[in-house]
């Protein structure tokens, strides 16, 4: 009786420990073992049954709680690749987006801090009040981008927080009158403000044909079009000033198209306020712009400096033109202005040249201002990715102006690339001179200025 109580026990507790740990074949060694005992009279075939059926029942058991378990890590392996991740990329930011991609945000800062140096001088050889060292925030953005809803629905908002200074009376002030009284009046603020630089809404499901509406870059000039982060001096040239329409409110179709990878062609039609960032229009018309280029080796970014020590020779040419018909609510006061201009780049092994062409008439009552202007640069890296030197010339010829009648510049530069554009030291200095009407009065001017760019 002792024995048979023995081999009962042992069976019950080889099921309840052995079946959870062996897989499931046909005939286990449990069940071989029940045979055994029946067959060896230890168990009789009422007890056998019983605990055949125990056996299958605790099997079943562990097949579900193996099942469970595997589902559940199946599941927990999922989740973590769903779940938003933070990323991080040069230029981007840090990003965040949904498993299926439809909706992503980047967020992403640039800072330009500079100090800048000038003697200036008049016709007579003296001196005026700009010659003087100053340090300023130059640019201070911040940028978020993305899509939503699908990939390619795109959006971006970029904010400069170190805009234009804040201008005339922003408050109350009280002022001491003298026996303890107070008088109110009112302040001017020194503080720059926060600008809104770019606000729009892309759609860019195909390359040759994309869409976009908001407030942006008007497609004319490459250097206007460049990241001015990325550019290769400290600022951009003075044609930029003059000729460049800067970011406007409005509309554009633009693609690109041809070649093995759609880059051959770009093309850029565009309908815009023409009143400047952040301005309603002012008049019945509107400013129209155009630009096509053509890149017969692949396409150049929209940036300066060869920091990527092309390999196979790039040049990328250009032409644009805009019309801003500028009616001014009036038949007889009229500024219609309209623009033409040239552009091109070559990149090649640390080499990166560009050179731009303008001309630009102003039909206003009266007599018609126009006036022409071109720079030109090139770079070179000494050391490959890393140090940089430059040459710029420009110059801006003003006809028939009451005042103005040119402007130049000439300038060098060293700088130094710790991250690419994104981390890079920049010094550079020259002449620029500013030449009234009839040779009046020339502003002669010595300048040197050193800029430290980041961007994340």
């Amino acid at each position: 009786m002792l024995n048979r109580e023995l081999g009962v026990g042992l069976l019950v507790a080889l099921l309840a420990g052995g079946a959870v740990a062996q897989s499931d074949p046909p005939t286990s060694v449990e069940g071989r073992l029940l045979q055994l005992l029946r067959d060896k009279g230890v168990i009789d075939a009422k007890e056998h049954e019983a605990l055949a059926n125990f056996e299958r029942q605790i099997r079943e058991e562990s097949d579900i709680e193996a099942r469970l378990g595997t589902r559940i890590e199946e599941l927990t392996a999922r989740l973590a690749d769903e779940g938003p991740k933070t990323t991080y990329k040069p230029g981007k930011g840090f990003g965040w987006s949904t498993a299926d991609k439809k909706f992503a945000l980047n967020i992403g800062g640039r800072l330009q801090s500079r100090f800048t140096h000038e003697e200036n001088d008049d016709e007579s050889g003296n001196k005026n009040g700009e010659g003087e060292p100053n340090f300023t925030v130059a640019r201070a953005r911040l940028i978020f981008e993305g899509n939503a809803f699908e990939e390619y629905w795109k959006y971006r908002f970029q904010f400069d927080l170190a805009g234009d200074t804040a201008r005339g009376n922003v408050g109350p002030l009280a002022l001491p009158m003298g026996g303890g009284s107070t008088g109110t009046g009112s302040f001017t603020s020194g503080n720059r403000l926060t600008e809104l630089k770019d606000a729009y809404l892309e759609f860019a499901k195909w390359k040759p044909f994309q869409l976009r509406f908001g407030q942006f870059k008007v497609p004319y000039s490459r250097q206007e079009m460049a990241n001015v982060f990325m550019s290769t001096f400290v600022d951009r040239a003075i044609t930029n000033r003059v000729f460049a329409t800067g970011r406007e409110s409005g509309f554009m179709i633009f693609g690109t198209m041809g070649g093995e990878k759609e880059d051959l062609f770009e093309y850029y039609l565009g309908a815009f306020n023409g009143e400047g960032e952040n301005q309603n229009n002012n008049d019945d018309g509107l400013l129209y712009a155009a630009r096509v280029a053509f890149n017969p080796f692949g396409a150049i970014k929209y940036t300066e400096s060869d920091v990527d020590h092309t390999e196979d020779f790039r040049v990328a040419v250009a032409v644009n033109a805009f019309f801003h018909d500028n009616d001014n609510h009036s038949a007889s006061a009229r500024f219609d202005t309209w623009s033409i201009g040239a552009d091109i780049a070559m990149a090649w092994r640390g080499f990166f040249f560009t050179a731009e062409f303008h001309r630009r008439e102003v039909e206003q009552s009266g007599s018609d201002l126009e006036v022409t202007g071109w720079h030109a640069q090139l770079g070179y890296f000494l050391i490959p990715h890393e140090f940089e030197i430059a040459l710029r010339a420009a110059e801006i010829d003003w006809d028939e102006s009451a005042t103005l009648s040119g402007q130049r510049e000439y300038l060098g530069l060293l700088a130094y690339y710790f991250a690419e554009h994104h981390l890079k030291l920049q010094l550079d200095f020259g002449r620029v001179e500013l030449h009234e009407h009839d040779h009046v009065r020339n502003d002669d001017e010595w300048r040197a200025r050193f800029q430290a760019t980041l961007i994340f």
